[in-house]
């Protein structure tokens, strides 16, 4: 379930988004109108919901997760924890005043629209599948959003000529047909999600604006001999001093001088209109691609917080294994064994600080590679905590016990943006290779998928003395990216009779599109 945080996260960065984006779309809309036509401004408002949903989207993370087969380790679900300290409220209040915002501004919305529809009076159907109100003002209109109706005013065969008629009917049609009554509702959720930015009304402003021009330039184009009439319409239809979020109608801050205006320019040609497509096209995919690449990567969050040792002690099915690791705060740290039942378990866990100097440890626990929990633990430092699971069956129990101390602050040890983890299983009489200091590979621009083990020859000082591909991604630029990273990591060697001795590791680098992660097995000294 998405926390308050997360939820104030996500609206913040789509109203920045969406920010940014009205305000390309305002700069540009008018000397767009003037060269290509009104349909190709309304058509850069396309820029705004692209932009949105390109923040909403995980950008390309590169992670490096480091596991190792260090012994035996793996739903039923208890775990016990130290005593909690109160969280901060502050969040949940934002939040409150967020929500309060929306259905306030919902409501007000509402009342908006339902004033419209008590101010029609009775509105019956019509023989001609039209409907007639018993209002003038700000009709005709396009309304309803699951089965669209065009409410004609009273009197409407008195008040037009016949071939005024047909102009009016042909715009409000093509409102229907080219869904701009889905289009309002969806800016009428967006001014209740994002009720706080000052920009956001007179955006929608201009955006209807553009729309009903666009109307009046594709009416024009269908029947160009007929400018004068459909001026003439426009020039009798009672404009309406309530707004309709939810439709298409005449109010009174339309930009009427603008349409009549707009009567006496040429309509776009072919040219113009393939133009205005593969314009907007470029603006909004370059304003979403923007806002997609300018979110942190998981890589630049990981990097920051303090290095912590973990002390664990993990007993699967009568098997028990003690292990040491030391990792910075918001990057992930693993280990996987097999159980006295035979049932290889996976461990991965995350450790980022809390508020009121809690730690939040966070996992993913895997039973023969299927996920059997994702416990999320509040803990304090120097305390003990744990977490015990069982898969679905109950064939195997994992019962991890751990302590979490701080070693020394991100910005000690090593280089930000690198991770520090070291594993080593103490019950054993050897230890193997382990990292020490690792920084991901730089994921290519092809922007590939695919699988690199690597084979690197470690030193008894930890330093790479050599790495070569032992089996390729089948892309040269992903292969050369993990042997690039692997020639600057640095291993705590292995260990023999307690001595540092010279050894081995084979290591998978998966790259895709949401993680690229480092996986050690195969070690031999």
């Amino acid at each position: 379930m998405m926390s308050s945080t997360e939820l104030l996260y996500g609206v913040l960065m789509t109203a920045l988004a969406s920010s940014a984006a009205m305000t390309m779309v305002m700069l540009l809309r008018r000397p767009v109108r003037h060269w290509l036509g009104a349909s190709a401004a309304y058509l850069l408002w396309l820029a705004v919901p692209v932009a949105i949903a390109a923040v909403l989207l995980p950008a390309p993370r590169v992670v490096a997760t480091a596991m190792h087969a260090a012994g035996t380790a793996s739903g039923t679900v208890t775990a016990f924890v130290a005593p909690m300290k109160a969280l901060p409220i502050w969040p949940l209040l934002l939040a409150g005043i967020w929500a309060c915002g929306v259905l306030l501004t919902a409501v007000g919305l509402i009342r908006q629209q339902r004033r419209f529809v008590r101010g029609l009076g009775r509105v019956e159907r019509r023989a001609d599948g039209f409907w007639q109100a018993q209002a003038v003002l700000g009709l005709p209109a396009a309304m309803h959003l699951w089965r669209p109706r065009i409410v004609l005013p009273a009197g409407f065969e008195q008040r037009y000529t016949v071939q005024e008629q047909q102009l009016v009917l042909l715009h409000e049609q093509l409102h229907v047909r080219r869904g701009d009554i889905v289009v309002n509702a969806l800016l009428a959720v967006m001014q209740c999600i994002h009720w706080f930015n000052p920009l956001l009304p007179f955006a929608l402003r201009r955006c209807r604006d553009d729309q009903e021009l666009s109307c009046d330039e594709r009416v024009v184009a269908r029947v160009g001999g007929e400018r004068r009439s459909y001026g003439s319409a426009m020039l009798k239809t009672g404009l309406a001093s309530s707004p309709l979020p939810v439709g298409c109608h005449w109010q009174s801050p339309h930009p009427l001088k603008e349409r009549i205006a707009m009567l006496k320019r040429p309509v776009p040609g072919v040219k113009q209109w393939v133009t205005m497509v593969m314009l907007s096209l470029g603006v909004s995919s370059g304003l979403g691609y923007a806002a997609w690449a300018a979110q942190p990567t998981r890589q630049e969050i990981a990097s920051v917080g303090a290095l912590h040792a973990v002390a664990l002690e993990v007993d699967a099915d009568g098997e028990r294994q003690q292990f040491q690791i030391r990792e910075h705060a918001g990057k992930p740290f693993a280990f996987a064994l097999q159980s006295g039942k035979g049932v290889s378990w996976n461990a991965e866990f995350t450790l980022e600080a809390a508020d009121a100097g809690q730690l939040r440890l966070s996992g993913e626990l895997k039973a023969d590679g299927v996920v059997v929990s994702r416990p999320v633990l509040l803990i304090a430092a120097d305390a003990p905590a744990g977490v015990k699971v069982s898969t679905a069956d109950g064939r195997s129990v994992l019962d991890v016990a751990l302590r979490v101390s701080r070693v020394a602050s991100a910005n000690q040890g090593t280089a930000a943006g690198k991770g520090r983890i070291s594993v080593e299983p103490q019950s054993t009489p050897a230890s193997i290779p382990s990292f020490a200091t690792m920084s991901p590979p730089r994921y290519p621009p092809s922007m590939h998928t695919g699988e690199v083990w690597l084979k690197i020859d470690v030193a008894a000082d930890g330093a790479v003395t050599g790495v070569v591909v032992d089996s390729s991604s089948g892309h040269a630029d992903l292969d050369a990216a993990a042997v690039e990273a692997a020639r600057g990591w640095t291993l705590n060697p292995g260990s023999k009779d307690g001595e540092a001795v010279a050894g081995q590791v084979r290591v998978p680098v998966r790259f895709d599109m949401d993680k690229t992660e480092t996986e050690t097995s195969e070690v031999t000294s």
